[in-house]
């Protein structure tokens, strides 16, 4: 016993070791740029936190330091490029490369460049991630293209959270182990040969991500949920911090209230999400055994109020409250995080909420104040230059801003560009409005919650005003139209302008 004791402490202190993490990066291509570490708080939501900012010096050289614990997903961006990583408490040298010429990179700087690390032990978790994604990615490719080429295609663009194949709003993609031409047999046979390849790694939590990505292969000729439970997650610790485990976690409980719960109590399902009762909607679940631990049971049911919040059958606001009460009052910290996050991401940047601070700098390259910009009615474009849909929004906007001047101020939010590159692209012309960008990218995407481009914002002072999906181009001509007739009716209720109208 006493044995077996040390060995769980021995374990629990390399999944849990806390200390400083010391990044030497090489970015020869990206001389005095901006450079953020930051890491997933989760990874049901993929929300991420900054770690560390500096700037590479002329030779594209900086050093970053940050406190982690365990073993953290990281994501550093230089300028606009960027890669992802693990890391540990430790010393990493890491070597940048350039983009490819007319390599498009994502909105969000996570286009893959050529990220080498130097001198980095074969047994670094870098490593071993980057190479058990690569043999079971290259397992996975066999049935979803006739060609390798197009198959690690489909594979990487999955892993993305791209658009090859169907996508859960967390990000991650819940189609990447479902195929039913899969034989169990061969599945079998890999992962023999995968646990037997990786059998000297001592690493307690690189060897959870293996157990777990083969774990997620048995998914794809899944006939029995309950041997897969029973072998996978019966009396199981969740871990949160395993890729391969969340993958499989999500896959297999992916959608579950639209199983049997729906099937079989549809109206008190629908009225108890309506009425918010955490409670009883945990009891319900629970009626399943595959739900019976109490943990479990609380992630599947946010996990799944989360994915289903735009689903016409439930009560948006409800779910909201649901998780809300997970937030406040869930005895597992983990899920209070999770629940927090969610909500963050369904509510910020919803009309009636306020536009988080974030700072822009002017073409000259000064600060704005955005309190003295923000006043009154202000239409908020974020776009970049030379996009057709872009520049089809930005037309219609200078055209709205014509009719509509005096009662609403444009400001224009360029993405991918300097000050000095904004100045250039202006020309010195007239434009109307203000123009800007963003001193942190990064952090204007996460604030604001930008998914594409170009985004509108329809601001009321500092509050959002306008209804989701409006565009300068359908839409706001009508919203603008309206605000203006009744400021006009209520200016000549009130000529002074000292308050609203007097009742009758």
């Amino acid at each position: 016993m006493r044995y077996l004791l040390a060995l769980v402490l021995c374990l629990a202190g390399q999944l849990l070791a806390a200390g400083p993490v010391h990044l030497h990066v090489e970015a020869p291509a990206f001389p005095n740029e901006e450079v953020t570490l930051y890491t997933r708080v989760d990874a049901f939501t993929r929300r991420l936190a900054p770690l560390a900012k500096g700037r590479t010096d002329s030779a594209g050289r900086v050093h970053l330091k940050a406190e982690v614990e365990g073993t953290r997903h990281a994501l550093l961006l230089v300028g606009q490029a960027g890669a992802e990583l693990w890391l540990r408490p430790g010393t990493y040298h890491t070597a940048l490369g350039a983009p490819a010429p007319g390599q498009v990179l994502t909105l969000a700087g996570t286009a893959r460049l050529p990220f080498t690390f130097i001198d980095l032990d074969p047994l670094d978790v870098n490593a071993l991630v980057s190479d058990l994604n690569q043999r079971l990615d290259a397992f996975l490719a066999e049935d979803l293209a006739t060609d390798q080429a197009g198959a690690m295609e489909a594979v990487a663009k999955a892993r993305s959270g791209g658009t090859t194949l169907e996508r859960d709003t967390s990000g991650a993609a819940r189609g990447l182990f479902l195929s039913p031409t899969w034989e169990q047999s061969r599945v079998d046979s890999f992962t023999e040969k995968l646990r037997k390849f990786y059998a000297g790694v001592e690493d307690p939590w690189f060897r959870q991500d293996v157990e777990y990505g083969l774990a997620g292969l048995h998914l794809g000729p899944r006939t029995n949920d309950r041997e897969l439970f029973n072998r996978f997650l019966k009396g199981k610790p969740v871990l949160y911090d395993v890729p391969e485990y969340t993958r499989f976690f999500s896959n297999f409980y992916g959608d579950f209230i639209l199983g049997a719960p729906f099937r079989n109590h549809a109206a008190q399902l629908i009225r108890l999400v309506r009425e918010a009762r955490t409670d009883s909607l945990k009891t319900l679940l629970a009626s399943n055994d595959l739900l019976a631990d109490a943990r479990i049971n609380e992630l599947v049911l946010i996990i799944n109020l989360y994915t289903n919040h735009a689903n016409a059958l439930f009560d948006a606001g409800g779910i909201r409250r649901v998780l809300a009460d997970v937030r406040d009052r869930s005895t597992f910290p983990e899920h209070r995080l999770i629940a927090a996050n969610m909500l963050w991401d369904l509510t910020a940047m919803a009309p009636g909420s306020t536009l988080p601070e974030v700072d822009l700098l002017g073409a000259d390259g000064h600060a704005l104040v955005t309190d003295s910009l923000l006043r009154g009615t202000t239409c908020l474009l974020v776009t970049t230059l030379n996009n057709p849909y872009c520049e089809q929004e930005m037309l219609a906007m200078a055209q709205l801003g014509e009719e509509y001047r005096g009662h609403a101020k444009l400001l224009y939010v360029v993405l991918g560009r300097t000050p000095d590159e904004l100045a250039r692209w202006l020309g010195g012309k007239p434009q109307p409005g203000t123009w800007a960008v963003p001193a942190d990218r990064q952090e204007l995407l996460d604030s604001w919650r930008i998914k594409h481009v170009p985004t509108f914002f329809l601001l009321d002072g500092r509050t959002l005003s306008g209804p989701a999906g409006m565009k300068p181009s359908s839409g706001l001509g009508a919203q603008l139209h309206r605000l203006r007739t009744e400021r006009e009716r209520e200016g000549r209720i009130r000529p002074d302008g000292l308050g609203p109208p007097p009742k009758r």
